[in-house]
């Protein structure tokens, strides 16, 4: 069963990188075409750039550099003794190299793993430390070691970032092409709001890579389960939270990702933002605990997600 959602998360992790491929290729291509909309290269080359470039970019990416630039931007506090012994723990276990272990002043439940170049800084919140058991801090701090050591949890957050940073490619568009052709104002339009509505499942297929890589390493679904169940309970609070700048990707390296908070209107059905993050840490818990009562965890990926997506927002 395992071997089966290993399957699932390299495809999903694949499929992933090659929308962000696709993402960067299709703000890139314009750039390369005059008023009459005519490539002012030959088609080989604009093909070439356009699908060359983020195809590096991905394989490329300096996760770690990332990493550095976003702890620098945190006001860490010195760590408890007991997440101390924890995270050097689960570090010695997996042979993982720390730099550091810090504590972030927030009341929200939340574990991060920055995977610098001296090796990973730990991040527990104030909240996390109040809220969670020993057992259950162990499991997300393994959960976040092993999705960085997963060279196919590292493509899907490679993938993510890229996806991310295509907000700032938009803008740059204003500075080009944008304003010489309608066509071009058209098609960075539809490709903005495509960006804006396209369902979060590059997010998710990097959580369930990491998902079965800490299954594989903390052999303790069932902690994990409920460690994801008690921080999806404080959805409404996990939005809200600041970490490094606002201007980096931090998603990745978050156990809850910050969110911004809203409310989506869809066919009549409204629901808001804690409540689809709600969901999504539900369906990981389930995932968790199927694998730990050995059923089976595939009913518990992306298309399921999809199915009780579309239920969110019916109202009795």
């Amino acid at each position: 069963m395992l071997a089966k959602l290993e399957t699932l998360g390299r495809r999903g992790a694949i499929a992933s990188a090659l929308q962000s491929v696709m993402g960067f290729a299709f703000v890139i291509a314009p750039w390369f075409f005059d008023r009459q909309v005519s490539p002012i290269l030959p088609w080989y080359y604009v093909v070439g750039i356009a699908f060359g470039v983020p195809i590096i970019l991905l394989l490329t990416w300096p996760l770690g550099r990332l990493a550095d630039t976003l702890a620098k931007h945190l006001k860490p506090l010195p760590p408890t003794s007991q997440f101390q012994n924890v995270a050097s723990e689960i570090a010695l276990a997996l042979n993982e190299p720390i730099e550091s272990i810090q504590i972030h002043d927030s009341s929200i439940p939340n574990i991060a793993s920055l995977p610098c170049t001296k090796g990973e800084i730990v991040v527990a919140t104030t909240g996390a430390l109040e809220r969670l058991s020993r057992h259950q801090i162990q499991a997300l701090v393994a959960a976040q070691f092993a999705g960085m050591r997963d060279r196919w949890c590292r493509l899907a957050t490679r993938a993510e970032i890229m996806w991310w940073s295509l907000r700032w490619l938009f803008l740059l568009m204003l500075l080009g092409p944008f304003f010489l052709n309608i066509i071009l104002v058209f098609l960075t339009y539809f490709g903005f709001v495509f960006y804006l509505m396209l369902p979060r499942w590059i997010e998710q297929t990097r959580d369930l890579c990491a998902d079965i890589a800490a299954v594989k390493v903390t052999l303790d679904p069932v902690s994990l389960g409920r460690a994801m169940r008690l921080l999806g309970g404080h959805s409404k609070e996990a939005i809200k939270i600041e970490f490094g700048a606002w201007y980096f990707p931090n998603s990745p390296f978050l156990v809850i990702p910050p969110r911004t908070d809203g409310v989506t209107t869809v066919g009549g059905r409204n629901w808001t933002t804690s409540e689809e993050v709600e969901l999504e840490f539900k369906l990981r818990a389930e995932r968790a605990e199927a694998l730990a009562a050995g059923a089976n965890p595939s009913q518990y990926t992306g298309k399921e997600f999809r199915r009780r997506w579309r239920q969110l927002g019916n109202r009795p």
